[in-house]
């Protein structure tokens, strides 16, 4: 992202460069033939910006159209050149901004804007399996939720799915209150990394000492920690499929 925002900056920087080199060129091949800066300053805004029937337009006309056909042909080049060192400089411009578009990554923007509007919504910390289930339990009980996803690039895969989303490491402060963890009134971190899911836990106790916190642990012994730092329910997947198969199988035998 930083790269692409330099190359943007790189580009404008050049596009004005070669503007002012050529309002320079200009300046000095018209004061050779007016002997007039004045004259020359005027024409050359006048050339740039496409006005027309201005003073300077009229006394620029008595030079061109003059017997002397070296000076006609100069002013000539001057004219040309200028047109078309206008239309090259507009080109870098459009350019430029095409470049910038694509890189600020403007859906970002939006999201966090609406990320703001959010009020009494569920944060998920961690994009996967299990959110997206969520995710789509959420949507058909009309639960306002955000996702927060540490992963670069993952926000393209959730704006395509229509799911509010924040890129940054919810392990962090910022990213939370970006989420509006001090309005929200849950906070799930089912990421893979049992760490992550206990730091972010902490720092989200920290932000909102009112909000229901629920995390994904791997390991039994880290659940019965994680109880003592405010965590209103920490589960084991694994643990539910395996009870969740079991009571299934007793179903199909007792049957």
């Amino acid at each position: 992202m930083q790269t692409s925002k330099e190359e943007t900056f790189n580009v404008m920087t050049l596009a004005l460069i070669m503007a002012f080199a050529i309002f320079i060129m200009t300046m000095l091949i018209l004061w050779v033939v007016t002997k007039n800066l004045y004259l020359d300053y005027y024409f050359t805004l006048e050339s740039f910006f496409n006005a027309q029937n201005t003073a300077a337009s009229e006394a620029l006309a008595s030079v061109a159209f003059s017997k002397n056909l070296g000076q006609f042909l100069l002013i000539l080049f001057v004219v040309v050149v200028d047109n078309l060192g206008r239309i090259f400089i507009v080109s870098f411009i459009i350019a430029a901004v095409i470049d910038f578009l694509n890189y600020a990554n403007v859906e970002a923007i939006i999201n966090d804007l609406r990320a703001g509007a959010l009020r009494n919504h569920v944060i998920l910390c961690g994009y996967n399996e299990i959110a997206d289930k969520l995710a789509a339990k959420f949507k058909e009980q009309n639960i306002r939720f955000i996702v927060v996803e540490p992963k670069v690039g993952k926000g393209i895969e959730l704006n395509e799915k229509k799911i509010l989303n924040v890129e940054g490491d919810f392990t962090k402060a910022e990213t939370l209150k970006t989420a509006g963890i001090e309005k929200a009134r849950a906070i799930l971190f089912i990421s893979y990394s049992d760490i992550d899911n206990v730091v972010g836990s902490l720092v989200a106790k920290k932000l909102n000492p009112k909000i229901k916190i629920l995390s994904r642990i791997s390991e039994e012994s880290v659940r019965k920690k994680v109880y003592g730092i405010g965590t209103y329910m920490a589960v084991i997947p694994e643990h539910l499929a395996g009870i969740e198969m079991g009571e299934y199988m007793a179903r199909l035998y007792g049957a």
